[in-house]
């Protein structure tokens, strides 16, 4: 084989190699763009009245560090769905924290153009009723605990109705809690 096969067959493996590397990007690596939004979630926009580019985030998602790219440079948001915003000006969900449940045209007027640095995107649980909750905190108990919830649990469906938790909030505390921590290995 001659020097130039060689060549053409490395570039065609680099190339194959850095396309699937870009179709495997994990959400952190988000970019502005044009995406299109989600059926709950929320779009970013770099300009006032949702102008210019924006990246979208579904429910369910956060952003703990934003992208260099993206980070202080948000200018209004639009809502998708049953979705809500928690906004944080500074990495790691800390300092100052906002709640948008409508979208919001101009930050600047809400104290927060270009100034947020991590975010959690959430579906909206005000339309929750008292049985939905007691639901969710069942699956919560059942995928984690791997039983039926106790007395105890009344507290996790007031944190359901009152602060819009989602069953992976629940799951998550009670990942943290002694009886999940010291139960035997499965």
């Amino acid at each position: 084989m001659n020097l130039r096969t060689n060549g053409m067959r490395a570039a065609t493996m680099a190339a194959v190699v850095g396309a699937l590397l870009a179709g495997a990007a994990p959400a952190w690596a988000q970019r502005w763009g044009r995406p299109r939004p989600p059926r709950a979630g929320a779009c970013f926009y770099q300009n006032a009245n949702f102008g210019g580019d924006y990246f979208c985030v579904q429910a369910g998602d956060e952003y703990d560090v934003m992208p260099e790219s993206l980070n202080d440079r948000i200018s209004s948001i639009r809502l998708f769905g049953d979705a809500s915003v928690v906004v944080y000006r500074d990495p790691s969900f800390r300092g100052r924290s906002t709640r948008f449940t409508d979208d919001i045209d101009n930050l600047q007027l809400e104290n927060w153009n270009d100034t947020i640095s991590s975010l959690e995107v959430r579906l909206d649980f005000s339309r929750v009723t008292r049985d939905e909750a007691e639901e969710i905190v069942r699956r919560a108990y059942l995928n984690v605990l791997r039983r039926e919830p106790d007395a105890g649990a009344r507290g996790w469906v007031d944190r359901v109705l009152r602060d819009r938790w989602s069953q992976s909030d629940v799951e998550r505390e009670l990942r943290k809690s002694p009886e999940y921590r010291n139960r035997p290995p499965q």
